[in-house]
């Protein structure tokens, strides 16, 4: 397994980062980088929720995710259950939460498994790519937790 991991203090305080988060199915309402999402299931929140996300900009990079810890606040961790059209095998996304009112340490690790033997030679650059992309993410996330503070 690989992992990669990125860490950022954001301008929002925790609760609200959390909210952005727990709102699971309906990230590509913020995240550019996902064209589409969806639920799965009646469970929208919590251990079990499943959602579909297709990613951006065609949609057919998709993966099925599916929460596997929950703590409201702390931490939330996700299987990433179902990839097509992805260099993955498997992975897991936890994310971690600590601070209070004003900022949030927020952290992202990435834990994955190439598919076969090309993917795995390539792994820094997989490393490197996601890396990009998870910046991106949070890029994303802080301003949208920030709203949800002043709204």
């Amino acid at each position: 397994m690989r992992n990669v991991k990125l860490e950022r203090t954001l301008a929002a305080p925790q609760s609200s980062v959390w909210a952005v988060l727990a709102d699971y199915p309906n990230i590509a309402d913020w995240n550019d980088g996902v064209k589409n999402s969806y639920a799965i299931g009646d469970a929208t929140e919590g251990v079990g929720a499943q959602r579909q996300t297709e990613l951006a900009p065609d949609g057919k990079m998709r993966m099925r995710e599916t929460v596997t810890e929950w703590v409201p606040e702390e931490r939330m961790v996700m299987a990433i259950d179902k990839m097509e059209k992805m260099p993955v095998k498997q992975a897991r996304m936890t994310f971690t939460l600590s601070g209070g009112d004003e900022t949030t340490l927020f952290t992202m690790s990435y834990n994955y498994e190439p598919k076969g033997a090309l993917w795995s030679f390539l792994g820094p650059v997989l490393d490197r790519q996601f890396g990009k992309g998870f910046s991106g993410f949070i890029d994303l996330l802080e301003p949208v937790a920030q709203a949800r503070a002043a709204a």
